[in-house]
């Protein structure tokens, strides 16, 4: 079993997920808020040891029309960044809609109260990266 984390990367916060290839499926687990790449890639770094995690799905911000934006090169450069500071595979996935199905997530858990509210860009990250595992399940 091989865990996986799932990124939703902004300029100011990191929204993250936790899964795995196993069961296929992720949970959301926090934000990094940051000012700085070091402080970034050491909270990554942590995440990354603590949870054993063997490879990383990114998302990929990619426009309705197929075409890629000024963020998109930024996620790519980041995503080079991750692969040569932390020295593990990163993967990018299309992310289109993930933040339309996060806010909808959201605004579920607003109405039930019990359950915590990890924010929008963790619930992002989850969409990014089960959109990632159900990708994967069909094609093996």
């Amino acid at each position: 079993m091989a865990n996986i984390l799932g990124i939703d990367y902004g300029k100011k916060y990191i929204g993250y997920a936790i899964g795995n290839d196993i069961t296929l499926t992720s949970s959301t687990k926090g934000t990094i808020i940051y000012k700085n790449q070091k402080k970034l890639f050491q909270g990554l770094q942590d995440l990354v040891n603590g949870w054993e995690i063997k490879l990383i799905i990114l998302g990929l911000p990619i426009n309705m029309d197929d075409t890629e934006s000024k963020m998109s090169k930024e996620v790519r450069s980041f995503k080079e960044k991750i692969e040569k500071f932390l020295n593990i595979k990163c993967k990018l996935h299309d992310e289109r809609l993930s933040s339309f199905e996060a806010k909808q997530q959201m605004d579920i858990i607003k109405k039930n109260k019990t359950q915590p509210n990890p924010g929008i860009d963790a619930f992002a990250a989850q969409v990014i990266l089960e959109s990632w595992l159900r990708e994967k399940s069909r094609n093996v």
